[in-house]
């Protein structure tokens, strides 16, 4: 087993370590989503970073984002982050976002952005949970019509994470104080379910009633899904696109994850929150 006390994190900017990202993109996805060393390098010279975890000195994990400028603001895009399979579950990946983000304070950043599957509820853990983003936007299929493992057959829905890097909700959740106050929560699910053996089955939407938060289902285990019953998870794809969207339109985010390990449904926390009283 894979040591985390061994791993070395560092910024790449040799061209030959960039050609090992690209080969380790191949690796972990496919060809039809790498990206190429041209575009890494010019990154890595023009406000953006590739940061690699190295393991006596071969790449188990990186993590890559490039510049962005939106109404006004500067951030970074992270437009990929991955780890080897036989290394995960070893704090890596967070190792990797939390490096990615001392850079970024660094350089001058105050927000990180990437988008993630809204049906992969482990990923949504980590992102909202963990690192303490949030989300607001729901974007339909994303990249149109991809054909790699993780995303052939369904529509490339996206979310939009918003990481606040330098705000108070993001230190509370890397202090871990934030999981506290999602365990209270006690708001009603905008959404019906059912399973079906062991197989989650939505139902019917519920209108919103203005009330601060809800609940939405989401499949614990998104991947098993779509092996055993690809057309459940079409239906929570289009189930959980419409409810989402409409919460999202009433001025809504998403702000957490409920998990249930006695159960293949867990839950997004949806809230009318102004995160802007949670800046520094």
């Amino acid at each position: 087993m894979a040591m985390t006390k061994q791993i070395v994190y560092k910024h790449i900017q040799d061209l030959k370590e960039i050609e090992e990202v690209v080969s380790f993109q191949e690796e972990i996805w496919s060809r039809d989503t790498v990206t190429p060393l041209p575009q890494l390098l010019a990154a890595c010279h023009h406000g953006g970073s590739v940061i690699g975890a190295f393991d006596h000195g071969d790449l188990v994990g990186f993590s890559y984002g490039f510049s962005g400028y939106k109404d006004g603001q500067p951030y970074l895009i992270s437009h990929m982050t991955a780890v080897n399979p036989k290394y995960q579950n070893l704090g890596i990946g967070l190792k990797l976002k939390l490096k990615q983000r001392e850079w970024a304070i660094e350089y001058g950043y105050q927000k990180i952005v990437w988008t993630y599957d809204p049906l992969e509820a482990r990923n949504a853990y980590f992102n909202l949970n963990k690192l303490g983003a949030y989300t607001k936007t729901y974007i339909e299929s994303y990249y149109g019509e991809m054909n790699d493992k993780l995303n052939r057959g369904l529509p490339t829905d996206r979310l939009l994470a918003e990481w606040d890097i330098c705000s108070i909700r993001v230190t509370n959740a890397l202090e871990g104080t934030l999981q506290n106050e999602f365990s209270a929560k006690k708001y009603q699910p905008l959404l019906g379910w059912r399973e079906s053996g062991d197989i989650p089955i939505p139902l019917d939407e519920v209108i919103i009633a203005n009330d601060r938060g809800y609940l939405v289902p989401v499949p614990a285990y998104f991947q098993c899904l779509k092996q055993v019953n690809n057309e459940a998870a079409k239906a929570w794809r289009y189930k959980l696109r419409n409810v989402v969207s409409d919460a999202f339109s009433k001025g809504y985010r998403a702000t957490g994850i409920l998990r249930n390990s006695q159960s293949n449904v867990h839950f997004y926390i949806i809230e009318h929150h102004n995160t802007e009283a949670l800046h520094d």
